[in-house]
């Protein structure tokens, strides 16, 4: 499809077909933008980047610029920018892509990469549960400045994630986010049993206390009506509340209860739990839920299931079971790296795309070993090529593009984010210019970043409309 002109005579931005070896010249300059005005109360100031923009990774990057100001893209352009304008960020040869989304993530859990040799629920109490013992006392401020920085280090400017039980902790975390102007949806985690006292110890007091305390930690000036607002430092207004349930296992009926009628009373508030990650976690759900027909049961039966769940792993649910997540609208995030760590499970894509089920991608640190998403999507691909060589002859194998995709816009529609993960007017100002060898400029250029990712191909940073610098962020 080539550009064509609208009554204004400006020229929309369109796919140039499949040849990655023929793109445009990129020193040819059109008359071609899209604007709007920026709808950010936060004015930051106005950046031009240049390069060949990646708005759809299925096709060839285009030679193009975006203006940014106030934090988004206020207008996107074909060929060079204006003559009278140095681009700030990029060049005729850099590569643009939209930054980077990660589904699930445990901000805590980032020093605990590598603890090897242990099933998830072992590996939970001697690694993960101590780990988070240790950021609620003291050590949150290090570890979530640390987490910051690798995220933005390998162009993750938007995720959904877990902290800990620990209120004050949580929420001295929660501000740190929001002024680092990183995108999230996150949340102090509800758990009331089968963990260390440490860890239930505030949920059973809430739940001793009249009129009780929300499980819900509120950034600053959030809102009823469940959307985040300014916030006063940083990017301001990027950081949205989850409600946590940890998992069923530690979760009584009644906290279960509680969050349910929280979800219930804010249709708009995201809840993030995890789902048939192992067959220990399932036979132990079994055990604590007996009258319930199986795990997700357990969470719908709560008002759980809905359109703003993450519901992370699922590697053992069935037939039943992805009806049901279907039905509600739930979003499973696969998290390949995390499974694969802890022998858990292969995750079905095919069971996923049968029933219709929406799919998000997620790093999962610290079973998930890496934080660079583009090895989270290449991950993706091995495991399900390792369901093709050894469980099915059909099983589904993404393509690069469509591994690139997920960690990109598909991953920020899943999270209800229409204005995350693109390049075009209107969203989000998150970017990455990419620097690539001239050989790399072909048609396997997805696959090529895909399996030789590192961050130094990130020549520059945009996070909400500013420059950034992962050291000192």
């Amino acid at each position: 499809m080539h550009p064509s002109a609208d009554a204004t005579g400006r020229v929309a931005l369109g796919r140039r077909g499949s040849d990655y070896t023929n793109p445009p010249a990129h020193g040819q300059r059109r008359e071609a933008s899209r604007r709007v005005r920026p709808s950010s109360p936060h004015r930051s100031r106005v950046v031009l980047i240049q390069g060949r923009l990646l708005t759809d990774p299925a096709s060839p990057p285009s030679p193009g610029w975006v203006r940014t100001e106030g934090g988004r893209i206020a207008e996107v352009g074909e060929g060079a920018p204006p003559r009278s304008e140095r681009p700030d960020v990029g060049g005729p040869d850099a590569i643009i892509s939209p930054a980077f989304v990660d589904a699930h993530l445990h901000i805590p859990q980032f020093d605990s990469v590598g603890c090897d040799g242990m099933p998830l629920l072992e590996w939970l109490h001697r690694v993960v549960f101590p780990a988070e013992t240790w950021w609620g006392v003291g050590g949150h401020a290090n570890i979530t400045t640390g987490a910051i920085r690798r995220l933005v280090r390998q162009g993750t400017f938007a995720f959904a994630g877990y902290l800990t039980s620990h209120a004050e902790a949580s929420r001295a975390a929660i501000g740190m986010l929001e002024r680092s102007g990183l995108r999230c949806a996150v949340g102090r985690v509800a758990m009331d049993r089968e963990a260390p006292e440490e860890l239930t110890r505030e949920d059973r007091w809430r739940a001793s206390q009249r009129p009780t305390p929300s499980p819900v930690l509120e950034p600053h000036g959030f809102g009823r009506s469940g959307g985040s607002v300014a916030s006063g430092g940083g990017a301001g207004g990027r950081v949205e509340a989850s409600a946590n349930p940890r998992f069923a296992i530690a979760c009584s009926e009644e906290l279960l209860a509680e969050i349910g009628w929280l979800a219930r009373e804010r249709p708009s508030l995201v809840v993030q739990t995890h789902l048939a990650e192992s067959r220990d976690e399932c036979a132990r759900v079994r055990e604590l839920f007996p009258d319930d027909a199986h795990y997700t049961g357990v969470y719908d039966r709560f008002g759980l299931l809905r359109a703003r769940t993450i519901l992370a792993h699922c590697c053992h649910l069935a037939p039943e079971e992805w009806a049901l997540i279907a039905e509600r609208g739930a979003v499973i995030a696969h998290c390949p790296g995390a499974n694969v760590f802890l022998r858990a499970g292969l995750f079905d894509l095919n069971a996923a795309r049968d029933h219709g089920v929406r799919i998000a991608l997620g790093s999962d640190v610290a079973a998930g070993p890496d934080v660079a998403m583009p090895r989270v999507a290449r991950a993706m691909i091995e495991v399900a090529k390792s369901r093709a060589m050894c469980v099915r002859d059909d099983a589904v194998v993404p393509t690069p593009a469509e591994a690139w995709e997920a960690i990109t816009r598909g991953n920020a529609d899943a999270l209800g984010w229409a204005d995350a993960g693109r390049i075009e007017p209107g969203a989000s100002a998150d970017l990455l210019a990419l620097r690539v060898p001239e050989t790399w400029r072909d048609e396997n250029l997805i696959g090529r970043l895909l399996y030789n990712w590192d961050d130094s191909l990130i020549a520059a940073r945009v996070l909400a409309g500013r420059i950034v610098d992962p050291d000192t962020i």
